[in-house]
């Protein structure tokens, strides 16, 4: 095996290292590394896609598909490399496409919605970066939250981000001040487990490539993830578990006056799969609530 034929290797080896990484950190590691590593194993994943689409076009199409199924190892010849580099290439150009739209489409949203700013609850913690907290108009019950990338010069770095809470009229109007602290305190533990830079970026980057199951699945599963660590998040800091189990069971309850949610929000993901998790966290909350885990703990 030549050194060229070896290095081909490395982007697999490294990309089920990664796997199994996250696999062991899925459970008990922060989201921070969790993330961290699925942006990781997509990224050495498109790597491995794009360059097999590559050579299957280079190849006459669907012949080499079968090809390639019967001797896969002939990807890592050394006659191969520009591939892989063209694999990389094109990888990078989705990532950034992906990137890019994520950036776009909350920056559309905020021209779009019919938004006014809401003052900050203050029994919750400071944000530690900017963060327009931000009511919109519409008649449904829901929250978003999402990063934005600003140009120009902030503490020393450029460019700085914006964290932007959304919170509907129709949410609002349906809950209580006390329900409303808890919707915005889970938001914000989205933000503080970086959510709102990863998890939207890799739920765009799933939905660019709707033919990919296993991007659609590993988006979905760590969705679901994140929305049970926020709720966590929110009971610390407000200390009222219960609160939030009612605003969740009031937002989903609520009948819907609008089309079906094209992205993830408060109730997690979009349709009925979101409202059956919604239940799902509305017991977990309730089980926090009773076992008194969170009586008297202080607000972080």
């Amino acid at each position: 095996m030549s050194a060229v034929s070896g290095l081909l290797y490395l982007p697999v080896v490294v990309w089920v290292a990664t796997g199994m990484g996250l696999l062991v950190a899925y459970r008990k590691s922060t989201p921070r590394l969790v993330l961290r590593l699925a942006a990781t194993f997509l990224a050495l994943w498109a790597i491995l896609a794009t360059t097999v689409l590559v050579w299957v076009l280079l190849n006459g199409g669907m012949p080499a598909v079968l090809v390639l199924l019967h001797s896969p190892l002939l990807l890592f010849q050394s006659r191969w490399a520009l591939v892989w580099v063209a694999g990389a290439v094109g990888a990078l150009g989705v990532f950034t496409v992906a990137f890019l739209l994520n950036q776009l489409v909350g920056r559309g949203l905020l021209r779009v919605l019919d938004t006014s700013p809401v003052p900050w609850p203050s029994e919750l913690p400071a944000p530690a970066a900017p963060t327009w907290l931000l009511s919109f108009e519409s008649p449904v019950a829901e929250a978003f939250s999402f990063t934005l990338l600003e140009p120009g010069f902030r503490e020393g770095r450029t460019p700085y981000r914006r964290d932007v809470i959304l919170l509907s009229r129709g949410l609002r109007a349906l809950l209580t001040a006390e329900e409303i602290d808890a919707v915005v305190a889970h938001e914000l533990g989205h933000i503080r487990g970086l959510d709102s830079r990863y998890l939207t970026f890799l739920r765009t980057l799933a939905r660019m490539m709707r033919w990919d199951p296993l991007l659609a699945y590993l988006a979905w599963s760590l969705t679901r993830r994140e929305e049970y660590r926020a709720d966590i998040e929110a009971a610390r800091m407000t200390r009222r578990p219960l609160a939030l189990a009612r605003a969740l069971f009031k937002a989903a309850s609520a009948p819907e006056s609008a089309p079906a949610r094209p992205v993830p929000g408060f109730l997690g993901m979009p349709g009925r799969r979101g409202h059956r998790e919604a239940y799902e966290r509305i017991r977990r909350l309730v089980a926090l609530a009773e076992s008194g885990a969170f009586e008297g703990e202080p607000v972080v």
